[in-house]
């Protein structure tokens, strides 16, 4: 079976659509990280509150 030639239409909206899914990512993980970051703060954590979020978030990303 013959490869599929990807034009340079198929290229930009590719682009896009990656382009378009790491903005929606980043926006999802700020508003991650400060809702995360307040409740661990409240609950107790002290300063590791502030990177208690990013390892939620890793370990939603490896499972």
């Amino acid at each position: 079976m013959a490869a599929m030639q990807l034009t340079r239409t198929h290229r930009i909206l590719i682009g896009l659509v990656v382009t378009g899914a790491v903005i929606i990512a980043a926006i999802g993980f700020a508003g991650s990280y400060a809702a995360v970051r307040e409740l661990a703060a409240d609950k107790g954590f002290g300063n590791f509150a502030v990177v208690f979020p990013i390892g939620i978030d890793a370990g939603i990303c490896v499972l």
